[in-house]
């Protein structure tokens, strides 16, 4: 279906499948000290790839044109169609208002892979949902700068409200300011 027909439910579709099962590898795999320092480094990465080099606008350009499924798009008509899209690029120069929002799949991936590492090396389902309110929280943060028009670096808003979900209720919880985090 994606090589086919890849429209925008198509591509979401299979970036979620993918998110999901990248989001438990890594959680699984990586224990909480480890996954704060990928966290906070790829928001950092993130930042200067949005803000100051611009190479990531780049990226998603060349991605919504080969409609691969690293990005989920998020229309705002229901007639919208990716198969029509125009290059990122011209619409953000002319200034132009955004048919659709897109967000990398990066975005969903890493906060999420603090939620599943708090499940397996916590264990406190308090901490693994506020962990992922905290995500939320973030979301919602940068949905409202993203609504202004302008491209957003994700991860910044999105690990600092996991990692901040997580920190609060783990504190919370477990009243120790180790948080978890063994070498």
């Amino acid at each position: 279906a994606l090589y086919k027909h890849p429209e925008w439910y198509v591509v979401d579709a299979v970036g979620i499948v993918i998110a999901a099962g990248a989001a438990s590898i890594f959680g699984l795999s990586l224990a909480i000290l480890p996954t704060m320092v990928l966290l906070v480094a790829l928001a950092v990465y993130d930042a200067v790839a949005v803000y100051k080099t611009k190479h990531m606008i780049s990226l998603a350009d060349s991605v919504v044109d080969l409609r691969l499924p690293v990005l989920l798009v998020v229309p705002k008509k229901s007639s919208y169609s990716l198969l029509k899209q125009k290059r990122l690029k011209e619409e953000i120069e002319k200034g132009e208002e955004r048919e659709a929002m897109f967000m990398g799949l990066g975005d969903v991936v890493m906060p999420c892979i603090l939620v599943v590492s708090s499940f397996r090396f916590v264990g406190s389902p308090v901490v693994t949902f506020s962990t992922l309110l905290g995500g939320l929280i973030g979301f919602i943060i940068l949905m409202c700068f993203v609504m202004k028009g302008k491209p957003q670096a994700g991860l910044p808003l999105l690990n600092s409200g996991a990692i901040l979900g997580y920190l609060i209720s783990y504190y919370a919880v477990f009243r120790n300011t180790g948080f978890g985090m063994v070498i």
